[in-house]
């Protein structure tokens, strides 16, 4: 029987180390904990097709991270559809190409086609653009339960900006300002403003930031959830958390041709804030505040959507060959059973999918605004586990 995991005793129930790669560490470490960890993964495995499983190995076992995480994706999926009673058929042959999707699924005579895609480092900005969009994610944790910011990025400093002690002087500012006393309409230079320069150790001026205050409506003040940034650069420009999830969607479109069945691109990212405010970015348009200026130089406020979703194309649906997208968020062996995820669902797709009840749904709704819908039950009922799983601690204290 092929497994996974070397067959050794294991004596060493210390943490991960900087450089352990991940294989490295679930093959060394020991501990009851990390025990029930393996032993679901050499599960999993036995189930995978047998003609994949050389492939997925390879990638388990592999010192890279990224193959590591990719291979253990896969495997998650093949684990949901066998989980909700489908036959899965691994790189399935299709006709009239030589290219293949990871998984074809089938039950009760309704097929589904499943590939799995990572939005990986080299899927998002880097450099100047990805020290902006850092910046942009530290601000957007503010606390602002009453205004909204228009940040300008003056000038733009060759390292990150150390973003807690702006927050903080922001905070302080922002609660020392009445948003009744703040017009909702009018013009930029009629707003309260704050401009921020982060020094360094030589004195130098690194990051210039200017800010201005936007009240938001007494409706919307103290609503959790509501990011506080709108983003602003020539006419109007706004924060792009999207692009991994764009880049990952980018070439799936056509990319097997017609398959006369659902198509679903489930989607793995490593990010630690990526949010469903950053997925319907990505497939609906970028929500931005857009500025109009009337001739008598009055400004006014509306929150709009960029015909920028991977779905939305301004007047038409687009991609409707992606009958889904399936997100999972920092997907790890050893959380499997609390982690949830959402699949997100086309709003006139050319074929539609039957409900897949392991994931947590989203799905458009006739006003426009975003339906979510919960399993029916927990992930670690779905697979079997118990409460909690694992049991234990994973490091202990040494007596």
């Amino acid at each position: 029987m092929v497994t996974i995991f070397s067959e050794i005793t294991r004596t060493d129930p210390s943490p991960a180390v900087h450089g352990d790669a991940r294989f490295k560490f679930l093959d060394r470490v020991s501990g009851a904990y990390w025990d029930q960890v393996r032993d679901v993964i050499e599960d999993w495995f036995s189930r995978l097709c047998p003609d994949a499983q050389a492939d997925v190995r390879g990638r388990l076992r592999s010192k890279d991270d990224r193959q590591f995480s990719g291979a253990f994706f896969e495997l998650y999926l093949h684990e949901c559809l066998l989980r909700m009673g489908y036959t899965v058929t691994c790189h399935p042959v299709l006709v009239g190409t030589t290219r293949r999707p990871d998984f074809l699924a089938e039950k009760d005579g309704r097929s589904v086609y499943v590939e799995a895609r990572s939005a990986s480092d080299s899927d998002v900005a880097v450099g100047a653009a990805a020290r902006i969009n850092a910046v942009h994610e530290s601000l957007n944790r503010l606390d602002s339960p009453n205004f909204f910011l228009w940040i300008e990025v003056v000038r733009q400093g060759p390292g990150p900006l150390r973003a807690k002690p702006l927050r903080g002087r922001l905070e302080r500012w922002l609660s020392g300002l009445d948003p009744d006393k703040v017009p909702l309409g009018g013009r930029r230079d009629d707003l309260p403003s704050h401009l921020y320069k982060e020094q360094t150790e030589g004195d130098d001026v690194s990051w210039i930031i200017e800010f201005w205050a936007i009240p938001k409506s007494s409706e919307a003040r103290g609503r959790e959830g509501v990011r506080p940034l709108g983003i602003f650069g020539g006419n109007a420009a706004s924060v792009n958390d999207e692009d991994g999830i764009r880049g990952a969607l980018s070439d799936k479109g056509a990319a097997y041709g017609p398959l006369g069945a659902p198509f679903i691109v489930a989607v793995a990212s490593s990010s630690m804030s990526l949010d469903d405010h950053d997925v319907r970015n990505a497939l609906y348009g970028t929500e931005m505040l857009q500025i109009a200026t009337a001739p008598d130089g009055t400004e006014s406020h509306a929150v709009v959507r960029e015909a920028n979703g991977y779905w939305y194309a301004g007047d038409n649906w687009d991609h409707r060959g992606v009958s889904a997208v399936l997100v999972v968020k920092q997907l790890h062996p050893a959380f499997v059973g609390n982690q949830q995820h959402t699949i997100w669902e086309h709003p006139d797709p050319a074929h539609a999918i039957e409900a897949l009840p392991i994931w947590r749904s989203a799905i458009l709704g006739a006003d426009g605004r975003m339906e979510f819908d919960d399993p029916p039950r927990t992930q670690s009922d779905w697979f079997g586990l118990g409460d909690p799983w694992p049991i234990g601690e994973p490091f202990p204290r040494q007596s």
